[in-house]
C-alpha cells in the first residue's frame, strides 16, 4: 500500500482514496467483492478461492485506512459491508466539511475579507 499520507482518515479526500482503492482492487481482481455481495460457495475449491480473495480484499481496505478508522470497518462481515460503511461515514463528513467551509466564507466576508484572500488561506 502507499504511504501513511495516502491512507483514508477523517480529513482525507474520500473521492481520491476511493479511486486509488478501486484501481488496487481491480489490479488484484477483487473488485467484485466491493460491488456486490458474493455468495459463499459450497464446494471446497471455490470456497477456498472465495476465502482467500475475501481475506485479500479485506486486507487491502484495512491497509488503506488509518488506525483510528479500523474500528469502523473491521467488524464488518464482507468487503462490501466494509466499503459501504466507509462510504456512508465519509459522504456524511463531506457534507459537514462543505457546511463548515461555507460558514467560514460567510464569516470572512462579514469581516470584509476578499474571497481571494480567503481562498489563499485555504
Amino acid at each position: 500500500m502507499g504511504s501513511d499520507h495516502d491512507k483514508l482518515d477523517g480529513t482525507h479526500n474520500y473521492v481520491i482514496w476511493k479511486a486509488r482503492m478501486s484501481f488496487l482492487l481491480d489490479e488484484h481482481s477483487l473488485k467484485t467483492y466491493v460491488n456486490s455481495v458474493v455468495v459463499v460457495p459450497t464446494n471446497l475449491d471455490p470456497l477456498k478461492k472465495y476465502s482467500t480473495e475475501m481475506a485479500k480484499a479485506k486486507r487491502v481496505i484495512l491497509d488503506g485506512v488509518k488506525d483510528h478508522m479500523v474500528c469502523h470497518v473491521a467488524s464488518r462481515g464482507t468487503v462490501k459491508e466494509m466499503w459501504d460503511a466507509l462510504a456512508t461515514l465519509h459522504q456524511g463528513s463531506s457534507e459537514q466539511w462543505k457546511m463548515y467551509l461555507e460558514q467560514k466564507l460567510r464569516f470572512a466576508q462579514q469581516k470584509g475579507e476578499c474571497i481571494d484572500s480567503f481562498l489563499t488561506k485555504l
